[in-house]
């Protein structure tokens, strides 16, 4: 990529200059350099898009700034990006399946915020037909494994369990697709979980779930599994066994990272957790600062009670 842009500017190619700069963002996102990977979308694609009346790759471009903000956790804002920037353009395009892609990014809002009926039905109605008419068995997979998601919240764990195994697994095998593959594993292990099967549960995230996700260098994906190892260790009495250095470790690597990604969804939870243990361990001072930033995470995510159940037992520190 470093070779192709000065080509482009030499030529005055707009177009690929705006599509390689995009590609870049796109590891840079992978990163969780996000601020800088935003600022490639707003100013060096955004602006060539317009120019060339290119509504397309505008829309491609704003979902693109809707997933940093989701991630963020400014999900209105991502909400309308989706509703206004997107699904118009898609439709009037005749593009189905970007259509279905980008109402499956609008069920991951609801489904977030709670709104299971309404996610449960897009991924039923809106999605999966697309992608069966299209014969894309991968998508159809991740939509599947959307399902078993919400089924698995709703404790309806044979029937998510059924698709993991039968619907997901399979499907990646063939395609050797080794991402999805390791995050269907871990939401196996996280079934197992549920059932009490914690050590089974801890070799999955240990073994199958974590080495592929540090080969890929997806951070995010190595931040769920030391977050996950932790509250299985703490599940099973790896705290009263002595484990307390590497529930501390996991905890805090995944609070790290999490934190270098912007995800407040993520800095919320883990840093919940990591401060509790934090204080159980009388380190208060560094289980305050966590706490604070957790705090700061569930108010953005609009979490009020959370928060302040977080302000008190703060208070109960100091």
């Amino acid at each position: 990529m470093e070779e192709e842009l000065p080509v482009y500017e030499r030529l005055n190619d707009v177009r690929s200059r705006a599509v390689t700069m995009g590609k870049i963002a796109d590891i840079l996102q992978q990163r969780g350099e996000t601020d800088e990977a935003l600022r490639i979308r707003m100013e060096e694609q955004l602006p060539v898009y317009e120019r060339l009346n290119d509504v397309r790759s505008r829309a491609v471009t704003m979902g693109q700034i809707a997933d940093i903000l989701q991630q963020r956790g400014e999900t209105d804002e991502a909400l309308r990006i989706r509703m206004e920037e997107q699904l118009p353009v898609y439709e009037r395009l005749n593009d189905v399946r970007s259509r279905a892609v980008t109402m499956g990014k609008i069920a991951d809002i609801l489904q977030q915020r709670g709104e299971t009926d309404e996610a449960l039905r897009i991924r039923m109605e809106e999605q999966l037909p697309v992608y069966e008419r299209l014969n894309d068995v991968r998508s159809r997979a991740v939509t599947m494994g959307q399902i078993a998601d919400i089924l698995q919240q709703r404790g309806e764990t044979d029937e998510a369990l059924r698709i993991r195994m039968e619907e997901e697994l399979p499907v990646y095998e063939r395609l050797n697709d080794v991402r999805e593959r390791a995050v269907t594993m871990g939401k196996i292990a996280d079934i197992l979980q549920q059932r009490g099967e914690t050590d089974e549960a801890l070799r999955i995230y240990l073994e199958e779930y974590l080495p592929p996700m540090q080969r890929l260098g997806d951070l995010d994906g190595v931040a769920h599994a030391r977050f996950s190892c932790a509250q299985l260790r703490l599940k099973r009495g790896g705290w009263q066994q002595g484990e307390h250095q590497e529930i501390y470790e996991e905890l805090a690597e995944s609070f790290a990272l999490l934190s270098r990604l912007q995800r407040v969804d993520g800095i919320a939870a883990v840093g919940e957790l990591l401060g509790r243990v934090l204080a159980a361990a009388g380190q208060t001072a560094e289980a305050i600062v966590v706490f604070d930033a957790a705090i700061a995470a569930y108010t953005r995510l609009g979490w009020a009670s959370k928060a302040a159940g977080l302000e008190e037992m703060k208070r109960g520190m100091e």
